[in-house]
């Protein structure tokens, strides 16, 4: 196996390296795709194309790489919301392009804001190519404001390392229920869930330094969004201390209140220098 990651990025960037540093050891090529605007024209960050470039100097990103194939929406509609989810597959099937030009013959496509311990990694990757598996996926938990703090797994799956060839594409269907810019096809039978006591997916969702820039640029079909700043005063309401929470039906209309859990700060990810 030569495997190659994809990290499909714009904001959160403060969570990359530590994100990086969990995979680094188990993977044979990195490459960050990143914006200069957001997919409604909101410019990235000096401080975060900074951090990028010196990701890529110290050797943690192998290949840094802008995706511009887009022209920013300026009405947050339907029609326009749809258009941008067109645009997020394209930006994922550029890093499946570029993973297949590195000659890597699987590929795992992942967000900024998503993690994985290291020996779980490692783990899962160990049984894919001893049993063969073609395409796999793993269950993933949600974080809620700080990385100690979180709502339990979610029902959806995130697709996991997936072997490719030229006729693989990026679509909105996989095996199982995923986002839908990130499913990919494949003719195998040879399919695998993982348990989530074998591999777990931390996906630090709320965690930002700026959490009304992840909303602002969220591509998420089903969301109040003229409520965005009670929904990102809710969230940074959550402490360590929180028992309870609610997305008031600004966005996942069909949560109810949720119990969180506390956790440890398992992948040291500073966000006390945040808040």
């Amino acid at each position: 196996m030569k495997l190659g990651v994809a990290y499909i990025v714009f904001d959160g960037i403060e969570l990359l390296e530590h994100s990086i540093r969990q995979i680094r050891p188990h993977v044979d090529h990195i490459n960050v795709i990143y914006q200069n605007h957001s997919w409604f024209g909101t410019p990235i960050s000096k401080e975060d194309l900074i951090k990028l470039k010196s990701l890529t100097s110290a050797r943690l990103i192998d290949e840094l790489t802008l995706f511009n194939d887009f022209s920013p929406i300026r009405v947050k509609n339907h029609q326009g919301i749809m258009k941008a989810k067109g645009y997020e597959r394209t930006k994922r099937q550029l890093g499946l392009s570029i993973t297949l030009n590195r000659g890597c013959t699987h590929y795992l496509c992942m967000d900024v804001d998503e993690f994985y311990k290291s020996e779980e990694f490692a783990k899962a990757k160990s049984e894919i190519i001893s049993k063969g598996y073609d395409q796999t996926a793993v269950r993933l938990i949600n974080y809620v404001n700080v990385p100690i703090v979180h709502r339990g797994y979610d029902s959806i799956r995130v697709p996991f390392i997936c072997r490719i060839d030229r006729s693989t594409k990026m679509t909105p269907s996989f095996f199982v229920k995923c986002d839908p810019t990130r499913g990919l096809t494949s003719a195998s039978k040879n399919k695998h869930e993982f348990a989530p006591s074998i591999i777990t997916m931390h996906h630090m969702e709320t965690v930002r330094k700026n959490l009304t820039l992840k909303y602002d640029s969220t591509t998420r079909a089903v969301f109040a969004r003229a409520r965005t700043s009670e929904l990102v005063d809710s969230i940074k309401n959550v402490n360590e201390k929180s028992s309870n929470f609610s997305f008031k039906k600004i966005i996942f209309p069909g949560l109810n209140s949720i119990k969180l859990i506390q956790c440890e700060n398992i992948f040291n990810i500073p966000y006390q220098k945040w808040k």
